[in-house]
């Protein structure tokens, strides 16, 4: 019996990642499986509980019903995120089994779990990929109602100057006629160039992901507008919340800032100086971007479904072509992640801007 028994943990032992713990949850045991995936050796194990793994991925109440399972002596099973001793996450299949005294109360807990990090990293790829098929479908539609509407006009408007030269028999008339023709055909080119530029970004999905330093990323585009900066006195502000690296493709990150300072600096109010903030935090997984201004702001009554449309305007600037919010737009959601703008005409504008934090 006792060669039995001494077999069936030789085979799990091989077979798993085993841990022991008594009552309270202080690991008691700890098999080579275990100190291989946490990268902790037995000694630093033994005596601590399961919180020196805590990736803090879980929730409270999902860590609490794990113990209010167990607690009654029944056995949990379900997948965890663990954390090793080098930062590295991982993922296993787990079930805790209690064992019980004489009177049906837990005295020990063995936890046998299973490595699926990989997996979690396909079934991750999966729900990215599926997500970023929606966003393309729907990018499909919206970019074949920009065709329909942004080229329609002026592709009409050429017909239409192409019928009065032949229908002309004056010659100066003719001429000036021709003169109209070169800016509809410079502003088809226009149109037609932004709309090239959507359809790489939808179609970028091998994108290279870059080690962004959030400090420097920040420094380095607001050194483009130092200039403009200086000349109007603004006061720029930016505050970095528990995050100092993000995993994203840098030129989409350079797009956002540039366009978003741009525009705070195009849409400054005439009766204040500028004050721009820039705010960084990380949420989970996730990194929230919020760039604010006390500049004009937008009528969100009027124009909240046409933000980030192409060629929508909302403040007359010789520089306004309506194309920098469609375009962060797109290259935002390409890959995963969402912006949304709060705004108060004549108080000020904030963007905000989800990124998903792409490496795994």
């Amino acid at each position: 019996m006792k060669k039995e028994l001494s077999d069936y943990k030789h085979a799990l032992d091989e077979s798993a990642i085993v841990a022991i713990t008594d009552q309270k949850g202080i690991i008691i045991h700890a098999n080579d499986n275990f100190c291989k995936i946490s990268k902790f050796n037995r000694e630093e194990l033994i005596g601590k509980d399961h919180r020196i793994i805590n990736s803090g991925f879980h929730s409270k109440d999902f860590i609490k019903n794990i113990w209010t399972t167990i607690a009654k002596g029944k056995i949990w099973k379900g997948e965890l995120k663990n954390k090793a001793k080098d930062g590295t996450t991982y993922w296993v299949d787990t079930t805790i089994v209690p064992f019980l005294n004489d009177k049906g109360k837990p005295y020990q807990y063995i936890a046998i779990r299973s490595d699926i990090t990989d997996r979690k990293k396909a079934e991750e790829n999966l729900i990215r990929y599926s997500s970023a098929l929606e966003i393309m479908n729907k990018q499909l539609v919206d970019f074949c109602n920009i065709v329909s509407h942004n080229l329609r006009a002026p592709l009409t408007n050429i017909a239409m100057l192409v019928d009065f030269i032949e229908q002309s028999k004056n010659e100066e008339e003719r001429k000036e006629i021709q003169v109209k023709i070169k800016p509809v055909i410079n502003h088809l080119l226009e149109v037609f160039n932004e709309l090239v530029e959507s359809i790489q970004v939808q179609q970028d999905a091998g994108i290279k992901i870059d080690e962004i330093i959030v400090e420097e990323i920040l420094e380095k585009n607001l050194n483009l507008f130092v200039t403009q900066i200086k000349k109007y006195e603004v006061t720029v502000k930016t505050e970095l919340v528990g995050v100092s690296k993000i995993y994203f493709p840098q030129k989409y990150i350079d797009s956002v800032l540039t366009n978003l300072i741009s525009n705070a600096l195009k849409y400054r109010s005439p009766d204040r100086k500028l004050v721009l903030e820039i705010k960084a935090k990380q949420e989970e997984d996730n990194f929230l971007l919020t760039v604010s201004d006390n500049g004009l702001g937008i009528d969100l009554e009027m124009h909240n479904h046409h933000i980030f449309k192409i060629r929508k305007t909302f403040h007359k600037h010789k520089d306004a072509k309506g194309f920098g919010l469609y375009l962060i737009k797109t290259q935002v959601e390409a890959m995963g992640g969402r912006i949304w703008v709060e705004s108060k005409v004549d108080v000020g504008t904030t963007f905000f801007i989800e990124f998903k934090n792409l490496k795994i």
